[in-house]
């Protein structure tokens, strides 16, 4: 197990610079002379970078020795975070995140199966949960944590420090992983051949607008609670913690929720639960402690729905042959960022006609439009899987 801390870290520093961003935007804005719906779209090219360079590199590094592509990752990994750390205008901000997302997936699809391969067969879902432990406590501690920073000192330094995490982690995985053999490379054909099947490409379409139902609004709410509810930056980081601790409930419960009462029924009970506790912003968003419990509320919906999609989506995948799994776990990763992309864009949209309050209304119609999407998605009832057959949380 000690192994696998360096994945672990990995996932860590990959989860704060991805999450990070929504405490510190109007300070970047600020910085480089942009207002904050076009400094969203830092956020939109660095989902565009996951959904459309993992399935890219997957299919081309899957065939080398997986220590060391991960390694490899996490070095561009930290370049980026340290582009964006040095970039004097929007132009460099975006680069630097676009070569960070493109790493990003691609850690991912990678070391899941990493992960399980240190460890008995039995053990396999306990090693790919330990990897994914990096995210959720990123999440609840080290996003806050970094806007407290970005805050105190200077956002340049929250990316900073994303970087020395991203260099910490490459060199972690090169001393305490094993050389891994060559095995069998995940083709990009074979990738897109699972799209065909529509329960899965409409489960895809279920994760991507769950996903973005969230990020319609969790991309702008500096601006929106600091504006309607009058939370100071140091309220609002307490905020975040709030939040990514209601995540991490959310993704608890949902996984046992799965294994009792299936897949496709727990993704509508958390596309239900997501729009009506994001229409309730509406009503909410100007009373502190009304939007905070309102808040706490989202968070568990908006990651209750994460263990259900990738399980039914590996589910679905199990008739198309061997590696089809792995796949199909990949492409849940893609999905779920090309709904982060869709959604902040539309956020911005919003936020350009008005104000943050404008962007539940988004949120909503991603949610409905979801779970509209989910009749079509019960094709094929869902077996219950063993943990180390569904590669973690959908990310």
């Amino acid at each position: 197990m000690p192994r696998l801390l360096s994945l672990t870290l990995a996932a860590f520093a990959i989860g704060i610079s991805e999450f990070v961003l929504v405490g510190l935007l109007p300070a970047i804005a600020a910085d480089v002379h942009v207002d904050i719906a076009t400094a969203g779209m830092l956020v939109t090219f660095y989902a565009l970078a996951i959904t459309v360079g993992s399935p890219l590199l997957t299919s081309w590094l899957s065939r080398y020795d997986s220590r060391m592509m991960l390694t490899g990752l996490m070095a561009l990994f930290a370049l980026g975070n340290l582009a964006v750390a040095v970039s004097p205008n929007l132009p460099g901000l975006m680069a630097g995140r676009i070569i960070a997302g493109a790493a990003h997936g691609t850690v991912f699809a990678l070391g899941a199966p990493v992960a399980a391969s240190l460890v008995p067969k039995e053990k396999a879902g306990q090693a790919i949960s330990l990897m994914f432990l990096g995210l959720t406590v990123a999440m609840v501690i080290g996003v806050p944590a970094g806007t407290a920073i970005g805050t105190a000192i200077g956002w340049r330094s929250t990316f900073t420090l994303v970087a020395a995490l991203g260099l910490l982690a490459a060199i972690a995985v090169w001393v305490m992983i094993p050389p891994i053999p060559r095995g069998q490379g995940v083709r990009l054909r074979e990738q897109l051949a699972l799209l065909a099947h529509r329960p899965l490409a409409l489960t895809y379409g279920v994760t991507a607008l769950g996903f973005g139902a969230t990020f319609a609004v969790f991309t702008y709410l500096e601006p929106l609670l600091a504006k309607h509810a009058g939370y100071t930056p140091g309220a609002i980081t307490w905020i975040l913690v709030l939040f990514g601790a209601a995540t991490v409930a959310g993704n608890l419960i949902g996984g046992r929720l799965t294994d009792r009462l299936g897949a496709v029924a727990v993704i509508r009970v958390a596309l239900t639960g997501l729009a009506v506790s994001l229409a309730a912003l509406l009503l909410t968003q100007n009373h502190p402690i009304a939007v905070a419990v309102n808040i706490a509320a989202w968070g568990v919906f908006a990651f209750l729905i994460s263990p259900a999609v990738q399980t039914h989506a590996v589910s679905l995948a199990t008739t198309h042959g061997p590696g089809a799994e792995k796949a199909a776990s990949g492409l849940n990763i893609a999905a779920f960022n090309a709904g982060i992309a869709a959604a902040s864009f539309s956020g911005g949209l919003a936020l350009e006609h008005g104000d943050p309050a404008r962007t539940p209304w988004v949120a909503v119609a991603f949610a409905a439009v979801a779970f509209l999407a989910t009749a079509g998605i019960a094709a094929r009832s869902t077996r219950r899987h063993t943990p180390s057959e569904a590669l973690g949380p959908a990310t």
